[in-house]
């Protein structure tokens, strides 16, 4: 094996803020697209779920709503919000990477071209996706949770639902991309992987040397109680 699992998930980690993902304007398509993958229409359906059971019966009938409304509208509010989130965040980092460039930042760019690079981020695409799926509804969750809005936990972080656990592709694609490195051993692979693990300790310091602290992610769904109320999810104490 050319690598252990931990340089793998940095390089995968690291691959959200590279390739199409550097491209702001390409985020709110890709977070369409996680959320069409099957982990994604599995926490959709956790969604609905919850919408169903919180919203309020008198305001549903009041305002002419279906129940079986309430998981696509949820789930375009969620998707809505999630992007302004990564896109936001994303700046953030893009920032700090520019103030404090990564010397191989050309070269790793240059090697994403080679097919064995190439196949190795296809492989990772449903763990990045994943990654992308549970940064938003873990950080939705914590929101509705400290503004008191009225709307059960949907990531299985906060629910501990193991059914939704085991849908989380992750391990299953470490698995793969290990299987992948150890029997290519290729060395531009191998180059990628080392330029990965640099970069992502290169970004960290990057962040670390910001003036101010970062905004907390949760905060980037202020005001997604106002989208909420109109599915009768409500409010307050």
């Amino acid at each position: 094996m050319l690598f252990s699992r931990r340089t793998i998930v940095i390089a995968l980690l690291l691959s959200a803020a590279s390739s199409a993902w550097a491209q702001t304007q390409d985020r709110a398509a890709l977070v369409r697209e996680a959320f069409a993958s099957p982990y994604g229409k599995a926490l959709t359906v956790e969604l609905g779920k919850a919408l169903r059971a919180s919203a309020d019966p008198a305001c549903l009938a009041e305002k002419g709503l279906a129940a079986d409304q309430l998981e696509p509208r949820g789930r375009d509010i969620v998707i809505s919000w999630g992007t302004r989130m990564l896109e936001s965040t994303g700046t953030l980092i893009d920032r700090q990477n520019a103030a404090n460039p990564f010397p191989g930042a050309a070269e790793r760019e240059r090697l994403e071209r080679n097919a064995d690079v190439k196949r190795f981020l296809a492989i990772e695409e449903p763990m990045r996706q994943a990654r992308s799926l549970d940064l938003i509804f873990e950080h939705f969750d914590r929101y509705v949770l400290l503004s008191r809005i009225k709307l059960g936990a949907v990531s299985p972080v906060a629910t501990g639902n193991k059914e939704l656990l085991d849908r989380n592709p992750t391990g299953a694609t470490e698995d793969a991309l290990e299987k992948f490195v150890a029997k290519t051993k290729s060395s531009v692979l191998k180059r990628f992987l080392q330029l990965s693990e640099q970069a992502a300790l290169a970004q960290q310091d990057a962040i670390g040397k910001s003036s101010s602290p970062p905004p907390l992610a949760h905060t980037y769904f202020r005001g997604v109680e106002s989208e909420l109320a109109e599915l009768c999810i409500r409010s307050g104490k």
